[in-house]
């Protein structure tokens, strides 16, 4: 039985095709596939286009790769330890996504899980679901990655599992790949009876329709909002063929009176490339305009990934034009309204935020004049979640975390990043009586007619390197990161003397692992296993942050991330310190290799 997405007309699968019936690889080609896998907390990813091209736009994939595919849910569903888990099962808008997920559905259907299948979901819908009642989500994406990449990112309750659980299941997948692995998951997928499998596709949308109803739900409880809570703008949405087509975004704010402009709105119709940063928005921006131009309600848009948890926006300035925000830009003015707005509402209480390492530090300036306090993890969306969960413990108040330098905010009880999430909070600024004068005046700014344009000037002014440019990638030969940090050091601490940013007298240097942010130089600073990011960061003479310079280990791609960020919007000392920066991981990188 061929069986199609009610809501798209999308085919997602025949019961009666085994798509594993016919593949033969050996632990060669098995280990040979496995060398192009990045396994991370934030996601198991790889190439999975067969041809092993990053853009190819075809759906198949090779025999190892469907092999490795339903290890991955294997060891999924091992690591959830029941014998017949509830487990929701959904997947991005790739091209690469409808086998991989029938790979899995059959395979978890094998070993004894009830599999609720969501199909093309975005990851906030798929990880708000797992609430009601499931014991694990599997979501196969790889976010903002090219479109022929994808992967596996699993958790519950809401959220991907932490460093520790991430690493419990790593191991179950890696220990399962012998020369015996292919034939046990042929064995496996063969052993689903085909009306089994016809029950679980036919569930599909009675499982669609709930998993829509409870995150929209789940959406209005994130934002504190009253179910007569009104968006009171226009909202222009460049999809881009993302899973976010597939989900609530269009109805939901209409119910709650916005008007909705979408356009690339099919899910698969992947117009432009995915990451949605600098050019990728022009399509939103344009859009905008031309909205704005037919209607003046039109104010906002933005653009989502391909998995949809982060979205970047557009808006309308006051001169009736449509400007771009980056990913810092975005992050800070959600996090000063939500800070704002919990300020208001919890006078006197201790406030925080989480956010990652190389998060602006501008953050850091706009909390110091509302009297919240900032924690920071290393990369990593898990990381900073669990940071949040550790501070809240402590007694604070954490209305969102996020990482800054990705774009993106997690507001909480959210455990993921999500667009809808921050349309809403940019809403309260028309909706919440106050609230704009107060964060006006906490910036040192009268009030007046509501605006982002207002807010964005009133910001504190810093630059830092784009996390998606060409100068924040660097490609290294050595795989030893430890050792490449201890030769950065050395080479660093005989420079800085030299290179000092300006208006800086002194430095520190923060290195991180995990939720875990350690103060010192050194490998005893560095908490095990030291596979974090690095950071020195420059001080004023009454011990302000003025600069930092990061460096990091990609998760999810082959690269190393370095990024500068600097007080006043200062050009000029960014390039200087950008250029010190990729020079001095060159030179540690030539001297290990």
């Amino acid at each position: 039985m061929r069986c199609y997405d009610k809501n798209t007309g999308i085919y997602i699968a025949d019961s009666a095709e085994d798509l594993l019936s016919s593949v033969s690889v050996s632990l060669e080609d098995l280990k040979a596939a496995l060398s192009g896998y990045i396994l991370s907390a934030s996601g198991w990813r790889a190439v999975f286009a067969a041809s092993k091209e990053d853009e190819d736009r075809t759906g198949d994939v090779g025999d190892a790769d469907r092999v490795l595919a339903a290890a991955a849910a294997s060891a999924f569903f091992s690591y959830l330890g029941k014998e017949r888990p509830r487990v929701l099962l959904g997947s991005d808008a790739r091209p690469t996504g409808r086998i991989l997920t029938a790979v899995s559905a059959r395979i978890f259907m094998a070993l004894g899980a009830d599999v609720s299948l969501l199909g093309i979901s975005s990851a906030p819908e798929i990880m708000a679901y797992s609430h009601d009642g499931f014991d694990g989500f599997y979501y196969i994406s790889a976010s903002h990655n090219p479109v022929g990449h994808n992967g596996f990112k699993f958790g519950f309750a809401g959220g991907v599992l932490p460093n520790a659980e991430a690493e419990k299941a790593r191991k179950l997948f890696l220990e399962s790949i012998d020369e015996t692995l292919c034939e046990r998951m042929k064995k496996l997928s063969a052993s689903v009876a085909e009306e089994d499998y016809a029950k679980v596709l036919l569930h599909h949308k009675s499982v669609k329709n709930s998993a829509l109803k409870y995150y929209s739900h789940f959406v209005m409880r994130t934002a504190h909002a009253a179910e007569d809570f009104q968006v009171p703008f226009g909202v222009v949405i460049d999809f881009n063929g993302s899973a976010r087509s597939a989900s609530i975004d269009i109805p939901f704010l209409r119910s709650h009176g916005a008007d909705v402009w979408a356009v690339n709105s099919i899910p698969g119709q992947i117009a432009h490339a995915i990451v949605p940063e600098g050019a990728n928005l022009e399509t939103a921006r344009k859009t905008l305009e031309a909205a704005h131009k037919a209607n003046p309600r039109y104010v906002l848009g933005y653009m989502p990934d391909n998995d949809g948890d982060r979205g970047n926006f557009v808006y309308i300035s006051r001169r009736g034009k449509a400007k771009a925000l980056n990913a810092q830009e975005v992050f800070a003015l959600v996090a000063s309204i939500e800070l704002s707005h919990a300020a208001m509402r919890h006078p006197g209480k201790r406030i925080a935020i989480a956010v990652n390492g190389p998060t602006s530090l501008l953050i850091d300036d706009i909390a110091a004049r509302l009297g919240v306090s900032v924690f920071r993890s290393d990369i990593g969306e898990a990381n900073v979640v669990t940071l949040s969960e550790m501070v809240r413990s402590d007694g604070y108040i954490v209305p969102l975390c996020g990482e800054g330098s990705n774009g993106g905010n997690i507001t909480h009880p959210a455990k993921v990043r999500d667009p809808m999430n921050s349309v809403m909070t940019i809403a309260k600024l028309w909706s919440v009586p106050g609230l704009f004068a107060f964060m006006m005046k906490a910036l040192g700014r009268k009030g007046g007619k509501v605006s982002i344009d207002s807010i964005l000037s009133a910001f504190p002014k810093y630059y830092m390197t784009p996390a998606f440019s060409p100068d924040a990638v660097m490609r290294v030969k050595s795989r030893d990161w430890d050792a490449l940090k201890a030769e950065y050091e050395r080479i660093l601490s005989s420079e800085i003397g030299a290179n000092m940013a300006k208006d800086a007298v002194s430095f520190e240097i923060r290195q991180y692992e995990g939720s875990v942010e350690s103060l010192g130089m050194g490998a005893e600073h560095r908490p095990t296993p030291s596979t974090g990011g690095y950071k020195v960061q420059f001080l004023a003479e009454d011990g302000s942050p003025v600069a930092y310079l990061w460096l990091s280990r990609s998760r999810t791609e082959p690269v190393c991330r370095v990024m500068v960020d600097v007080k006043d919007a200062d050009m000029a000392e960014h390039d200087r310190l950008l250029s010190w920066q990729r020079s001095m991981v060159e030179r540690a990188d030539r001297a290990l290799s």
